[in-house]
């Protein structure tokens, strides 16, 4: 053991010695002072202070322009951000047929879920990626998408939904006749009994309407029908009306993967006006109502009908002619009836044989609202002017957003009103939109929806450039478990993604861009 040694005499030993005592001695009282105080912030707050945890750094990958692609890569950016769509996307690509796996829609699936992937989120900076494949397999589809001119976004949208809905019905139509319906049976219908219940319990379950093979049958389609359902398509109802005699055509309904609406042409404006705009009662000057013109024919067959009786009672009634009369006379009156029955149950009815008359046109009223709101609404901002000198040009108007949006304005209830001049239903929910019991009600309704992400455009209507804007959601975010109180709290973070370019921005310059024109709202 070696020892240390110091020169000169021996009080420096003393002294050294000395100042290590007292340095030990400060030690412990600072100790000292420190545990009382932390045992005093104890006793006064009663519990730890929290320790705050940073948020983990979050990494996008960006994507290679590949001439003037900047359009399908925004667009790619925007959907890797939907929950829905993804998942969507990966159940359809495992109900994939073998039959159906070399086709063109099979192979824009499988490409475009792998690009899918390769957007999501990550801990660590990633390279950008060239989706050369993807374009390959798209442009056997559409040859303008592998050009080098500049392409729409919207038009990329539809192509990639509709090749999803094609997908879809080859799986559905491969479900079928593959027995799917009868091998995968549901249990709570019954068909196989458990080894608890007695063979009495059994015969009578078998033999319940609802534990039929057919009604398994239905039930086990449904069950299909739901895993394989979009989660883009909505439905929407219009109604048409004629002002002149108040009849209403049957409310015609059809689906929709995404709405275009027209921006208004001003300097400043909001998407719930947008939505307006598109549910807004138009005036049709030019209307050709159907039940006017059973109307206006019952009219001319009665009147026809007067005519040959009159000509019946001057003659002869064993003539030829008045034969012939009194044939023409029964048909007239078979026409009566019908047009009368389809007057009192259904104007839209076919009237075979029966040329109907053609009234003055008269003034109609049409609106168009939303029916059925999708888990993703996609709202297109069609922003062309088109001039008087033929051309087009692009409205540069500024669209105020918010992060949360309510559709319940522009959506239908359960009570349909039959005025031409009053929309097709009313609202129903309370003006003050975020108390805990309008939201709760607008949830119940599916009609609250929260932004994701936007494909935005800067530029001319012919020219200029695509970037999009995505939201993260945060590792803890759970909708299912969030409640009326709190819904409205936002702990996203956002990104703004040109081509390889990815910056993390946030939400109020996202809200406040103005320039959007591919909207991506989740349902809450």
């Amino acid at each position: 053991m070696s020892t240390l040694s110091f020169p000169g005499n021996p009080r420096s030993l003393f002294v050294v010695a000395s100042v290590g005592v007292a340095s030990l001695m400060a030690l412990a009282l600072l100790s000292l002072g420190a545990g009382s105080s932390n045992s005093s912030d104890k006793q006064r707050t009663g519990k730890r202070k929290p320790s705050r945890r940073r948020k983990p750094k979050v990494y996008l990958r960006g994507l290679y322009n590949l001439g003037n692609t900047c359009f399908m890569n925004s667009t790619l950016q925007s959907l890797a951000s939907l929950d829905a769509f993804n998942a969507y996307v990966e159940r359809c690509i495992a109900l994939l047929p073998d039959s159906d796996r070399n086709s063109v829609d099979a192979a824009i699936a499988v490409q475009l879920k792998h690009v899918l992937d390769l957007l999501s989120p990550q801990l660590s900076r990633v390279s950008a990626y060239s989706p050369r494949s993807l374009i390959n397999s798209l442009s056997h589809k559409g040859r303008w998408i592998a050009s080098r001119n500049e392409q729409d976004a919207q038009e990329l949208f539809q192509m990639l939904s509709s090749t999803f809905q094609s997908v879809v019905r080859n799986a559905e139509t491969s479900l079928f006749d593959s027995g799917f319906l009868t091998h995968h049976l549901p249990i709570e219908n019954g068909i196989v009994s458990t080894s608890q219940q007695s063979d009495g319990d059994d015969v009578a379950k078998n033999d319940s309407p609802s534990s039929s093979p057919l009604a398994a049958s239905q039930s086990s389609f449904a069950s299909a029908r739901a895993v394989l359902e979009n989660p883009l398509l909505g439905m929407a109802a219009s109604r048409t009306a004629c002002v002149r005699c108040g009849y209403i055509e049957a409310i015609r309904h059809s689906t929709f993967d995404n709405l275009s609406l027209t921006v208004p042409r001003a300097h400043t404006t909001s998407i719930e006006e947008c939505l307006a705009m598109y549910t807004v009662i138009d005036r049709l000057d030019d209307f050709k109502c159907r039940h006017c013109s059973i109307v206006a024919t019952l009219a001319r067959v009665k009147q026809d009908i007067a005519t040959c009786d009159s000509d019946l009672a001057a003659q002869d009634r064993t003539s030829k002619r008045a034969k012939r009369v009194a044939a023409t006379a029964a048909t007239l009156r078979e026409q009566q009836r019908v047009l009368d029955d389809a007057l009192a149950n259904n104007p839209e009815a076919d009237l075979p044989g029966i040329q109907l008359a053609s009234p003055p046109p008269s003034v109609s009223t049409r609106q168009t609202m939303i029916a059925r709101p999708p888990k993703i609404l996609v709202l297109h901002l069609s922003r062309s002017i088109y001039l008087p000198t033929g051309g087009t040009a692009k409205n540069p108007a500024c669209v105020q957003l918010q992060r949360f949006l309510d559709i319940s304005p522009f959506t239908t209830t359960g009570h349909i009103s039959t005025n031409a001049s009053t929309p097709i239903s009313g609202p129903a929910v309370p003006v003050n939109k975020y108390s805990a019991e309008s939201l709760a009600e607008i949830r119940r309704r599916n009609c609250l929806y929260r932004l994701s992400a936007m494909v935005f455009h800067s530029g001319a209507h012919d020219s200029g450039h695509f970037y999009a804007y995505r939201s993260v959601k945060a590792a803890n975010s759970d909708d299912a478990q969030t409640g009326s109180n709190n819904i409205l709290t936002d702990s996203d973070q956002w990104f703004m993604v040109s081509d390889i370019r990815t910056v993390e921005v946030s939400l109020e310059s996202v809200l406040d861009a103005g320039n959007g024109y591919l909207l991506f709202y989740e349902r809450v």
